[in-house]
């Protein structure tokens, strides 16, 4: 709510009764009567004696056989010590009763302050004199302006409402006020309307103490509906203090600006500096659109910026609170957030403190996950101590242990970063992947051999580990540079530089693997037959085609070097066949060893013309 034109001290109606209650002819009260016309004057106490404090003026008073006195067209002035002007009352009727010492009209009632400041308007009222309550019964209407509100100390707030539009209005069925307290309740039908503001509530109370002539607070109660700015909020209850020009909501609140939306146990929005807070099982709900058109938790295109498809796409943050500013969110763990598309999950993320930076036109423009990080984005997983994403080039950068899963791949690192417009991942310090062991080669033995025992390293699960400095891939191709060594369940290498593609000439499955420089590789394959290699540079080639699996390793080198348990040859090129167990050296070549008929089997060295 507006508290600026809330509604400050409201009706100083004590002086409209006490100069009514006061009997004819008692000290220091002086009626003049002329006609059938009133006048009763009362004076403030020493050392101000000479001036009015109030002057009760009627057209006609009439004593009535019951001893209550009639009053039509009454108006009573009140002033200051010092001669200024308070308030000024009219009633077009009223009935003063000495003795229940109450002032009553089944007619209308207006108050306002000498300066305009305030007014009220209702019809039918009841002035009881001795606890100083004013009961309004019907058609109540209290009008507002700024400058009666202001915090302790007197000066007006610094985000008091602009000239233009300077009033609050107040409507109800029903007010009662007390003048001790300074407090007024009104019931029935409340309406508050003012410059950007509209609210609504069944139960509106007011704490303006007449001592102070400001307003304190106001406590709106029963189904209370407010509308400031852009700010539309629901709640059962709902409470603005003065002193700190914040407004808090309780009861099952909501709130919703444009397209983005939200609860919580509790709500705040501080005015002066427009913060808002929501506190207790807090929900935050926004537009995939106001990431750029696509959520960094989806794997999917851009997301339809309107229309309805586009009212089905959205982020949905749930945490233990958060803080909205100008241009920054905050949440407070555990946070977890959502990507729905049409009524279905596509990605989560869970963390401890996110922190969004918004544009001018809210629109997402840097987010912070801090404290466990976990990403899910349908089959792939990341987790970190720290992410973050930018929306302008759509990158993810994760820190403190990131590791990744997609799917049967997995990998760690000191540093990783997801090019969400390429499809990329990148890893650098420490850089560890692991995948199938297919996806590298199978240096397994096919036909009749495979029916052979195979040496695997201890320990192994059917995958590969490939460890470099760094690392980047794609679907179909992965770069790994610096100090690269594969361990996998049937061959060892180790490279400086290895790349994996997957290209379309080998088929569906079919994978090509180049390592270089100062390339080394044991291939473990039938015990006892270790195959040991060096080289410049090594093309591995697993292809698919006829239901029958090819594996080819072309070793490059000046020279290359192949080595087994009994032989050992060198040439530039040399052309190994392990589907078909074949070896081929074309051009000049030399080897050592004896070819006993196991190697031969194993290895047959292609003839030369």
């Amino acid at each position: 709510m507006n508290g600026r034109i809330g509604i400050g001290s409201v009706l100083g109606l004590a002086a409209l009764a006490a100069a009514l209650a006061q009997p004819a002819g008692e000290e220091r009260a002086q009626p003049v009567t002329r006609g059938e016309t009133l006048k009763l004057a009362e004076y403030h106490a020493a050392p101000h004696d000479l001036q009015m404090k109030s002057l009760l003026e009627g057209a006609r008073a009439q004593r009535q056989p019951d001893g209550r006195i009639v009053v039509t067209q009454a108006r009573c002035q009140t002033f200051t010590p010092t001669g200024q002007g308070e308030l000024v009352v009219e009633a077009p009727e009223c009935v003063y009763d000495p003795k229940q010492r109450t002032i009553r009209s089944a007619g209308a009632l207006h108050v306002r302050t000498a300066d305009d400041r305030l007014a009220i308007a209702g019809e039918g009222f009841t002035w009881q004199q001795t606890n100083s309550t004013l009961l309004v019964s019907n058609r109540v209407h209290t009008r507002l302006r700024p400058e009666l509100f202001r915090p302790p100390g007197g000066a007006p707030l610094p985000s008091a409402p602009a000239p233009a539009g300077p009033t609050l209005d107040i409507f109800s069925d029903r007010l009662e006020y007390a003048q001790t307290p300074g407090q007024g309740i009104y019931e029935g039908n409340v309406r508050v309307s003012g410059t950007n503001l509209n609210a609504t509530a069944g139960r509106l109370i007011l704490r303006s103490p007449m001592s102070e002539h400001r307003l304190q607070s106001l406590t709106a109660e029963e189904h209370v509906v407010v509308d400031y700015e852009q700010i539309h909020a629901t709640g059962d209850w709902a409470f603005y203090s003065a002193d700190t020009d914040r407004v808090q909501l309780k009861g099952r609140p909501t709130w919703r600006i444009e397209q983005r939306e939200g609860s919580g146990d509790e709500l705040i929005f501080e005015r002066s500096n427009r913060v808002f807070q929501a506190n207790g099982h807090a929900r935050l709900q926004m537009p995939r659109a106001s990431l750029g058109g696509a959520s960094f938790l989806s794997r999917a295109e851009a997301a339809p910026t309107d229309g309805p498809a586009a009212t089905r796409q959205f982020l949905e943050v749930r945490c233990d609170r958060y803080e909205l500013r100008t241009n920054v969110a905050v949440f407070y763990g555990p946070v977890r957030v959502n990507d729905w598309n049409g009524g279905q999950a596509q990605g989560q993320m869970t963390c401890g403190l996110l922190t969004l930076t918004l544009g001018a036109t809210n629109e997402l423009q840097r987010l912070v996950a801090e404290r466990d990080v976990v990403i899910v984005q349908a089959d792939r997983r990341f987790t970190a101590a720290r992410a973050e994403y930018t929306a302008g080039d759509r990158l993810l950068k994760l820190t403190g242990q990131p590791a990744w899963q997609d799917g049967p791949r997995a990998g760690r690192g000191d540093w990783m970063q997801v090019d969400l417009a390429r499809e990329e991942l990148s890893v650098r310090g420490n850089a560890v992947m692991k995948l199938p062991a297919g996806e590298v080669g199978q240096a397994v033995l096919t036909g009749a051999e495979a029916a052979r025992p195979v040496e695997t390293r201890p320990g192994a699960d059917g995958s590969a580990e490939i460890h470099s400095r760094e690392y980047r891939f794609t679907e179909q191709t992965a770069l790994f540079e610096g100090g690269v060594r594969i361990e996998h369940p049937q061959m060892q290498w180790t490279c400086d530089r290895l790349s994996l593609t997957s290209p379309p000439e080998l088929g569906p499955g079919g994978r090509r693997m180049v390592a270089e420089p100062a390339v080394v590789f044991d291939l473990l394959s039938e015990p006892g037959n270790p195959v040991h290699g060096t080289g410049e540079r090594a093309v591995y080639t697993r292809r698919l085609a006829a239901a029958r699996t090819n594996d080819f390793i072309e070793l490059h080198g000046t020279p290359a070097m192949m080595a087994s348990s009994n032989l050992v040859i060198r040439n530039e090129l040399i052309v190994l066949d392990i589907s078909g167990r074949k070896l081929a050296t074309p051009g000049k070549f030399n080897f050592r060893g004896p070819l006993p008929a196991a190697m031969t089997n194993h290895f047959r060295p292609e003839k030369r013309r």
